[in-house]
């Protein structure tokens, strides 16, 4: 399946799949999503911004440039994905899987887990590293 240079916005989505599918230039904003399934997906400049997802899989898909801003994610998977260049400004993740993603040049100020800063902690952790090329 590719979808190009579409709309979804305020759309409800129920028990899809779009697993595999080539996506680029879409506008997913303010939908809600139930029951989908965007694994091994390759999602291109999309915008899922104050979007709904409960019960949604993005495992093993390619996901560049990205805005998931003001989403709320319940029971959503992103193992094995990869991330370059997305922003997850004020969203809310709740038993979200997160194992085995890689991310790129995404904007995680303010990230907090289980009550830890992690854009905080990867500063210090970057401060007390060695210079590079020091053995």
């Amino acid at each position: 399946m590719k979808v190009s240079k579409a709309s979804f916005e305020n759309f409800e989505l129920d028990d899809v799949t779009m697993a595999g599918a080539k996506v680029h230039d879409v506008s997913f904003e303010s939908a809600t999503f139930d029951d989908v399934s965007f694994s091994q997906a390759r999602i291109h400049n999309a915008s899922f911004e104050e979007t709904s997802l409960d019960d949604a899989s993005f495992a093993g898909a390619k996901l560049k440039n990205i805005s998931f801003e003001s989403v709320t994610f319940d029971d959503v998977t992103f193992a094995k994905s990869k991330m370059h260049n997305a922003s997850f400004e004020g969203a809310s993740l709740d038993d979200v899987s997160l194992a085995g993603v890689t991310i790129t040049n995404c904007s995680i100020e303010g990230l907090t887990i289980d009550g830890i800063r992690i854009d905080i902690l990867l500063r210090d952790k970057r401060s007390k590293a060695p210079p590079s090329g020091d053995a």
